[in-house]
């Protein structure tokens, strides 16, 4: 009778042991991630990928996120690899909206690839008649201009290279008024430098009074995009995966410019610059695209890159910022314009969680989805590394606090700071 009664007590022990357990097992909210984690741009998606890992970390460090009942869940992640490849990110952001494990996604890497992803979500929401992706982005590395007007799921967090090239030229015409010419090239087939370079850089020069080394190009006018055909025929330009560069960097030498531009990702820009070196091309000035002024450039070719200018949204010029900067070593990456507005993305997507009043529920999913892309595109405004950034509520697009960086001495230092 004792054993009986002995065996009914640790049944009933367990039992609740068990009930206990399963009542404050904590509900997970999972952040999808992708990126270039292959081929030439590699390093950006590992780059982000690493600041993934430390932000989400943070987040769960500081008690998760608030659901709508007040209780806490932590973050999860995944991060898969859509090279920088516009089939491969399709079918990622087609995996993560159909599978419905994952809130919201933060990618891809190119601008290329993100135009044609953006392509297959829903132009507008609630357009019955467009059974395009529902499913909240918010972006951290494609940056060119105005991609996030294609689908009002579709979000971004990264600079606005117009406003901070027109910026950075207007600053070397005040500080530099010795130089007065400009040439340069562009890899043709890389949709983010190329159309910087065509339509925003040269536009931007010519502007503020700069003139094109090797005579004028029809329909430049220094309007945004004017003559940019012409421009990348007066080029000497070259393509995201070639390894030599004597041909462009002869005729960069013949241009005899005082400002020369390589708008060109870090694998190319050490290749141009490399053989700018050999052939003895000393100009007065290098300008170069947003995505060199990383970590990359410096490990790749450093004394050939010194002096070369260049705006950024990140330096780790403030606590928080330098702080992600270790995160970002730590595990295994490089904290960059682009890898660190992944931390800014995540802190921004707990924000809108604890907003809007998420559940977790997982057969509420598409609904939570509707709830966070609306909490997007109410935000006007979110804490960045370098100070507040403010959104384009109409377009989906951040105004990013920047500064101008100079590579000095193996590192990128700021020289200007307009915030």
């Amino acid at each position: 009778m004792k054993q009986v009664t002995r065996n009914i007590i640790v049944s009933a022990v367990s039992a609740l042991l068990l009930t206990s357990g399963a009542a404050v097992a904590q509900t997970e909210i999972n952040i999808a991630g992708w990126g270039a984690k292959s081929g030439p741009l590699r390093s950006f998606g590992i780059n982000s990928e690493a600041v993934m890992k430390a932000a989400v970390a943070r987040v769960n460090e500081m008690g998760g996120v608030k659901l709508a009942n007040g209780s806490m869940a932590n973050l999860t992640y995944n991060y898969s690899d859509s090279a920088c490849n516009a089939e491969q990110a399709i079918a990622v952001a087609r995996k993560e909206a159909a599978e419905g494990k994952s809130l919201i996604g933060i990618g891809p890497t190119c601008s290329g690839a993100a135009a044609a992803m953006f392509g297959v979500f829903q132009k507008q929401v609630d357009d019955a008649g467009d059974t395009g992706l529902q499913y909240p982005i918010l972006t951290d590395t494609a940056v060119r201009n105005g991609l996030a007007k294609i689908s009002q799921w579709t979000f971004r967090n990264t600079p606005n290279e117009p406003e901070m090239y027109d910026r950075l030229w207007a600053w070397i015409a005040e500080n530099n008024p010795e130089l007065k010419t400009i040439y340069g090239g562009t890899e043709t087939d890389q949709g983010h430098s190329n159309g910087t370079y065509s339509k925003v850089i040269v536009q931007a020069a010519t502007r503020h009074g700069f003139t094109w080394a090797t005579g004028d190009i029809e329909g430049l006018t220094g309007d945004i995009a004017s003559g940019y055909k012409e421009v990348l025929n007066n080029s000497s330009n070259w393509l995201q995966a070639d390894a030599s560069f004597s041909v462009q960097a002869r005729a960069f030498r013949r241009s005899n410019a005082d400002v020369l531009i390589i708008s060109s990702h870090p694998f190319t820009t050490c290749g141009m610059l490399k053989e700018l070196s050999r052939q003895k091309v000393k100009p007065k000035m290098i300008v170069g695209l947003t995505s060199s002024s990383s970590a990359e450039v410096m490990k790749g070719c450093a004394a050939e890159a010194e002096g070369m200018i260049i705006p950024t949204s990140f330096a780790p010029i403030t606590e928080a910022a330098a702080e992600v900067a270790a995160l970002a070593n730590a595990n295994g990456g490089d904290a960059d314009l682009h890898s660190a507005a992944v931390w800014e993305n995540v802190m921004i997507i707990k924000q809108v969680i604890e907003n809007v009043g998420i559940t977790g529920d997982p057969a509420m999913i598409e609904q939570e989805r509707r709830k966070i892309r609306d909490g997007l595109a109410a935000l006007t405004e979110t804490d960045g590394l370098l100070g507040k950034i403010t959104r384009v509520q109409d377009e989906g697009e951040a105004l990013k606090p920047y500064v101008f960086v100079q590579a000095q001495s193996g590192s990128w230092n700021v020289i200007h700071d307009p915030r």
